[in-house]
């Protein structure tokens, strides 16, 4: 009978992993348009040179390890600068971390517990979406589920040798992963508190390797950066809100762990309470029945607390996803704990509601349909204004589509105020043809709906379409004609009412990017 059931056992896990992987390369083969973030990083690796990339900051406002950007980089030279290509890394490192998770799953777990882990890492939304999305949170996770089974080999056998190589090993992860100082942190102490000897050159090795890849990290990240990417954050409460007070403070970690369960960037698992109690209850069970893998579990999930607390690195949704094994993990303990068959049944019916109902492939942004769109309407003479926050959009996919740089006009991005919005867009009043091209995150959409009702009020809106996306507002291009003079007179920009901007740090308007302007012929009004 144990013969068949490890025989059994491993069909199970083979045709999990076989489902995670297939997932992933859906979402990879669907091709979805980057997103605003991705596009940031596209043009990173376009404009600059290998050597500026790895010794400099990187343009508009990113942030990205050096070895992870150079193997993009790297990429690009042999493969090209498609979709596909740029991708090509994220696939690799999401696949190749699910492989690990199944080892890392079947060497620390029981049968059912491995079983139920490997299923939810490779059913997770987030873990498939960022296994092929142009952001080093895949490789984040590779990383972290790397460094957790060195830890498990040193424990086993901590000879010196196995040590050394392990502690060598931190100064190349970290040049792959800034998250990876976190981890090696936490799996550090974890490894103190367990062992001691050998185990201590690992860890003096390690902290050795965090210093180099925090001055790294300093030197490749302008200070203008790191003040957004603060302020960014900490109106996201990704740290923990100062002065700190113990009633604040507690209840701001469990909305930290809770957000691994509620955010669209995350899990989205219903019953997000019920999951955040079965987390910690997992934890719990593995300390009674491993503690070592307890401890090495929630290592780096204490120090990115920590660090979140000292103000150093935000706890939050995808910046956090290399915490998700961790995660899944003490989840899969518990629920193989209960041993109930329909109670462990009816907790997994969540994870699969998720997975059924957010199915790749996810498309955040969808540019590349609606340029096609537009370039099927265009017609000679048109006038093309862009949003500011789909500037970079215009600038990668447009060439591709018919829209080549100085045939359209890059409207203003205003921090504060939305009047300025349509106050730019009195340069059109006359123009028969206008296309108006959109896209953003949240906090614009009030922008961008202040322009479609005064644009609607001193003209009349002939053609459009509207693609939404997963997380974002839709993308839309809108075609309107501002000839009319009557239409024209029925409203001024500087009286038309408009709505507030919320406040907030807006993505997109960044002292650092200034918008590049390319400007169309516009008509005159007559």
């Amino acid at each position: 009978m144990g013969i068949r059931y490890r025989v059994t056992q491993g069909n199970a896990l083979t045709a999990l992993v076989a489902v995670g992987l297939l997932l992933r390369v859906w979402q990879y083969a669907a091709n979805p348009s980057l997103w605003y973030d991705e596009l940031s990083i596209a043009r990173n690796l376009t404009q600059l040179s290998l050597r500026e990339l790895v010794t400099g900051p990187l343009l508009y406002t990113q942030v990205a390890p050096v070895g992870f950007i150079a193997a993009l980089k790297i990429t690009t030279l042999i493969f090209g600068t498609s979709d596909l290509a740029l991708r090509l890394v994220p696939l690799l490192c999401g696949i190749a971390g699910l492989l690990l998770f199944r080892r890392l799953a079947v060497r620390t777990l029981d049968g059912t517990a491995a079983t139920i882990s490997v299923a939810l890492f490779a059913l997770a939304p987030p873990l498939i979406r960022y296994s092929t999305e142009l952001k080093q949170y895949g490789m984040d996770v590779l990383i972290t589920v790397a460094l957790m089974l060195v830890a498990l080999d040193l424990l086993d056998q901590p000879t010196t040798r196995r040590c050394v190589i392990a502690g060598l090993a931190g100064f190349v992860v970290i040049v792959f992963s800034q998250a990876a100082m976190l981890v090696m942190a936490g799996i550090g102490a974890a490894l103190l508190v367990m062992r001691r000897g050998p185990v201590l050159i690992t860890v003096v090795l390690w902290a050795l390797a965090s210093i180099l890849g925090l001055v790294i990290a300093r030197h490749t990240t302008t200070p203008e950066t790191i003040a957004f990417m603060h302020g960014f954050w900490g109106v996201r409460h990704g740290f923990l809100p100062l002065p700190p007070r113990p009633t604040t403070g507690i209840a701001w970690m469990w909305t930290r762990m809770t957000q691994l369960f509620t955010e669209r960037w995350m899990l989205e698992y219903p019953l997000p309470l019920l999951y955040s109690v079965l987390t910690v209850l997992g934890v719990v069970v593995l300390w009674r029945q491993r503690r070592s893998l307890a401890l090495i579990l929630v290592g780096p999930f204490v120090m990115t607390l920590v660090a979140a607390v000292a103000q150093q690195y935000p706890f939050h949704t995808r910046v956090v996803l290399f915490l998700l094994p961790s995660v899944l993990m003490a989840l899969a303990a518990v629920i193989a704990w209960v041993k109930r068959p329909l109670v462990m049944a009816a907790l997994l019916l969540p994870p699969l509601y998720t997975i059924v109902t957010k199915r790749p492939p996810y498309v955040v942004e969808a540019y590349k349909p609606m340029f096609a769109f537009f370039q099927v309407h265009r017609q000679p003479g048109d006038s093309v204004y862009v949003f500011s926050t789909t500037s970079e959009a215009a600038d990668f996919y447009g060439p591709r589509y018919g829209l080549a740089a100085g045939t359209y006009y890059v409207g203003i991005c205003d921090r504060k105020d939305t009047r300025p919005f349509i106050v730019d867009m009195d340069r059109f009043r006359g123009t028969p043809r206008l296309w108006v091209l959109t896209s953003g995150p949240a906090p614009y959409t009030w922008a961008r709906r202040t322009i479609g009702r005064y644009l609607g009020t001193i003209g009349v809106h002939t053609d459009s379409i509207v693609m939404p996306g997963f997380e974002f507002t839709p993308v839309s291009a809108d075609l309107y004609n501002l000839s009319d003079t009557a239409r024209l007179a029925s409203a001024e920009a500087a009286t038309f009412p408009v709505d507030a901007l919320p406040d907030t740090v807006h993505p997109g308007c960044r002292d650092l990017r200034p918008p590049r302007r390319s400007v169309a012929p516009v008509r005159n009004a007559p």
